[in-house]
């Protein structure tokens, strides 16, 4: 079994149980096992679960690779792998990869290659493999081949040399011809065997198309020297598979590696692999759009036409990445639930729960748990960066209420000491400008102006109306593409379904919207007068649900009175009954309404906000609605009532709005107690 890792809360289904499965070998058989991709935007704990996976798997043949470092083919990166697998473990000895490495040799170098040099260097190394001295004095003689084929094979210098002292073990008292004879056999054509390692050599300096099929021949010598590696006697000894690490995995030598990978594990067919892949993705990858659901989209009815016979997604229809908690029963019940998970298992860690905030928050031994739990979860949507940032700021407080000082929680400075399985630094930062760096870096400078003035918007759709954005060359459509291969949009429930913005990443964008310049075109102010006027032209026009999306930017402005004149109708004398539906009706406008964003105020206590929000609107301190409104407004935003003191001035305003009203007072009545 794994050794054990570092607790890492919310990531344990996957530490623990998924890995477990994934190694084991029922009866000492290899099993068809999926690609189990970790996804998520940054700040989503995903080098983390690498790190931690790689100390549990420590013991086995192992390898991890990030992919995100330099532009690497393929065939590259199997090399690579087949050089960490390769490494001697107590239980599993040492795998070797002669297929592998023949590959390598014949492909050679990229410059001046010729038919003709080749022969006569596969004739030269059928020499030295046939002839009679020992193979310890034989590696020079074959890094002589490399170099008369004028340089060692593009991008694989840190090994290569390496590589010729296992290929020579492995070539012991075997003949070429023989291991040729035993390679991958080639698609298309049939060409003779003698011939193939040097239409390989070609291949992988020809065409696009040329090279993908030597990169899919390197991927089947690297499996069938990892199968035969795990077979007759020498692999009764490996009883647990080899394992894959892949970081970065969107970046376009990920995406290459992960179709190669497929494509050779497609040509051997049914018959398995001793390898348990694990990869992590920042972004969405179009290969699996054919058997599961991109986070932030539509769902439509008709998709299961283009699903292919061979993708199983554990009975389920189109399923999102699953959570880390689905995977107890995803895995748990069938007697081979791999099969049930095929090409692809997704997961998602995107959002922490608010059981695992607290369990970090528990760990740090923080009073008022659930409260902080609350509260973290609430403003970073779960982000696993920011979760540790703002429970690192929240305990250094050091005050026995760890909410007392959460209003300016962004401003805290904080190191990296907190980090799992990371160094401290020296050089610490706020958990804003650790938030920035990690969360703004990728986006283009027009693009992220754009994205910022669009945070103002409750929903995506803000992207569309080229009016708000103020870019040379705006593209909203393409922005929004951007975001949700990101995997920055999410689904908003409800009847029809809205897509917004990631929780965390909307806040940081607001912050920056909050602190542009007053004589920026785009500031707060003239951005939400902007989609406020914008959407009163709408409403003019006949969209009626325009208009509380007008209030709403009305309200971010510190407006009440578009507000108050809206919530009050139903009220108004001549109306209808204010029964159960209009109930629900008003209370849904009432959270939509006071959802508006507000600007970072971190000096005034949340009751004297409120008296300003009322006073500044020229409204009496008596005036329930105004007050009701207000006061939701600043508590439904996390700073700006942490310890919820607010909660019985918005009971007591909801209370004396249902009296005297009709049934649906019942419903405002089982609102107020949400506050007490």
């Amino acid at each position: 079994m794994p050794g054990e890792g570092p607790v890492l809360h919310g990531l344990e289904p996957i530490t623990g149980q998924l890995i477990e499965q994934l190694v084991q070998r029922p009866e000492g058989r290899s099993r068809l096992l999926p690609v189990v991709v970790a996804v998520g935007p940054p700040g989503s704990g995903k080098t983390v679960l690498l790190q931690s996976l790689a100390q549990r798997c420590a013991k086995l043949p192992f390898a991890q690779v990030d992919l995100g470092r330099g532009d690497r083919t393929p065939r590259e990166v199997f090399g690579e792998l087949a050089f960490e697998l390769g490494r001697k473990r107590a239980q599993f000895g040492s795998i070797n990869f002669p297929q592998l490495w023949l590959c390598v040799v014949a492909v050679g170098s990229t410059l001046h290659m010729q038919a003709d040099n080749r022969r006569a260097a596969l004739q030269t190394l059928r020499q030295v493999v046939s002839s009679a001295q020992p193979m310890e004095a034989r590696s020079q003689s074959v890094a002589d081949i490399l170099e008369a084929a004028g340089q060692v094979p593009e991008g694989m210098s840190p090994w290569v040399g390496m590589a010729v002292e296992s290929l020579m073990q492995s070539l012991n008292r075997l003949s070429i011809r023989r291991r040729i004879k035993r390679g991958p056999r080639l698609s298309g054509e049939q060409v003779e065997r003698d011939d193939m390692l040097i239409d390989l050599a070609k291949w992988a300096h020809g065409d696009d198309e040329s090279r993908a099929e030597a990169d899919a021949i390197f991927g089947m010598a690297f499996l069938h020297d990892l199968r035969r590696a795990y077979s007759g006697m020498r692999g009764t000894g490996r009883t647990l598979n080899s394992v894959l690490l892949l970081d970065n995995a969107h970046t376009p030598s990920g995406r290459h590696f992960l179709q190669t990978l497929r494509e050779a594990r497609r040509r051997n067919g049914a018959e398995p692999d001793p390898l348990v892949v694990v990869a992590t993705s920042a972004q969405w990858l179009p290969a699996w759009s054919e058997c599961w659901h991109r986070p932030g989209m539509h769902r439509f009815s008709d998709v299961t036409e283009r699903r292919e016979p061979e993708h199983r997604t554990g009975g389920i229809e189109w399923p999102e990445p699953r959570n880390p908690p689905d995977i107890l029963t995803d895995w748990a019940s069938a007697d081979n639930p791999a099969a049930s998970w095929f090409p692809w298992y997704l997961v998602d860690l995107s959002r922490l729960s608010t059981q695992t905030t607290g369990d970090l928050a528990a760990d740090r031994r923080m009073r008022s748990v659930p409260r902080v739990a609350d509260f973290v979860r609430a403003l970073t949507g779960g982000n696993a960066a920011a979760t540790t940032d703002v429970l690192a700021a929240l305990e250094q407080t050091g005050v026995d209420d760890p909410l007392a000082c959460a209003r300016s929680v962004l401003t805290s400075a904080v190191g990296t000491h907190h980090d799992p399985l990371q160094e401290p630094v020296d050089t610490p930062g706020t958990v804003l400008e650790r938030a920035g760096e990690r969360l703004l870096g990728d986006f283009a400078a027009d693009n992220l102006r754009d994205l910022v003035t669009a945070a103002a918007g409750r929903t995506v759709d803000v992207l569309y109306q080229r009016e708000i954005l103020d870019s040379p060359l705006p593209d909203g459509e393409a922005l929004l593409q951007e975001l949700r291969n990101r995997l920055w949009i999410r689904t908003a429930g409800g009847p029809e379904p809205e897509m917004v913005l990631d929780t965390w990443l909307r806040r940081i964008l607001l912050c920056e919207l909050a602190d542009r310049e007053p004589d920026d075109p785009r500031n707060w102010d003239a951005t939400h007068m902007i989609c406020r006027d914008l959407y009163r032209c709408k409403f003019e026009e006949g969209e009626a649900e325009a208009e509380i999306a007008a209030i709403y930017h009305d309200l971010a402005l510190g407006g009440l009175g578009a507000a108050i004149e809206y919530l009050e109708r139903p009220f108004l004398p001549g109306q209808t009954e204010f029964g159960h539906a209009s109930a629900t009706a008003w209370l849904s406008d009432l959270d939509l309404i006071t959802s508006a964003p507000r600007r970072p105020d971190a000096d005034e206590n949340p009751f004297t906000q409120v008296e300003a929000i009322v006073r500044n609107n020229g409204l009496e301190p008596e005036h329930e609605m105004a007050w009701l409104i207000a006061a939701l407004w600043v508590s439904s935003d996390p700073l700006g009532d942490p310890q919820r003191t607010l909660d019985r001035t918005i009971e007591n305003e909801l209370r004396q709005l249902a009296r005297g009203l009709g049934r649906g007072a019942l419903l405002l009545y089982e609102r107020a107690e949400r506050y007490r």
